[in-house]
């Protein structure tokens, strides 16, 4: 039990009483916060320079349907008279879009891979339906390949793209 103020035989040990055993642990988290701060501004925590995400394993073929969706906008312009035919597949290649978009780490901005568009097809119908078939096998192929190589769990999603595109090409027919 301590009786005087000037007492230092505490629990702190002889020489040093409650009031200073405060001071030096204030002084201790001072420094050390001081120490932090400044060796985090040196790179002293840091694993090197700053380097880019990789690229998701999904970027081409998230490429490769956005390909798809401006070669159907570009056979729409030309033959608008397919529509009924042609507007539901390209549809279901933007909902493949959204989908490969919403499961990508990280996901791409809008602008990476937006709507493109290329030059209105030319040709009579049976020639535009042969461009979309071989389109459409190519993206198929792309998307078997995909799957084939992605974790389990997106492997779903990119198989039931590449079987949609399968039936695409029995709709395709010139």
């Amino acid at each position: 039990m301590r009786i005087r103020a000037d007492d230092r035989s505490g629990r702190g040990g002889p020489g040093t009483n409650r009031r200073e055993l405060l001071r030096r642990s204030a002084l201790a988290g001072a420094v050390a916060g001081g120490v932090l701060v400044t060796a985090s501004g040196c790179d002293l925590f840091d694993g090197g320079p700053d380097t880019p995400p990789a690229p998701d394993q999904l970027t081409g073929l998230l490429a490769g349907t956005w390909t798809l969706i401006a070669a159907y906008d570009s056979a729409l312009t030309a033959l608008p008279e397919l529509g009924p035919l042609l507007g539901p597949l390209r549809e279901t290649h933007r909902q493949h879009a959204d989908a490969i978009t919403a499961i990508m780490d990280p996901r791409p901005s809008a602008q990476a891979f937006g709507p493109s568009s290329l030059a209105p097809a030319a040709g009579d119908r049976k020639a535009v339906l042969t461009s979309l078939r071989t389109a459409e096998q190519n993206g198929s192929r792309q998307a078997a390949e995909v799957c084939l190589a992605t974790t389990p769990a997106r492997a779903t999603l990119v198989g039931e793209i590449a079987v949609a595109r399968a039936t695409h090409l029995e709709v395709l027919v010139p």
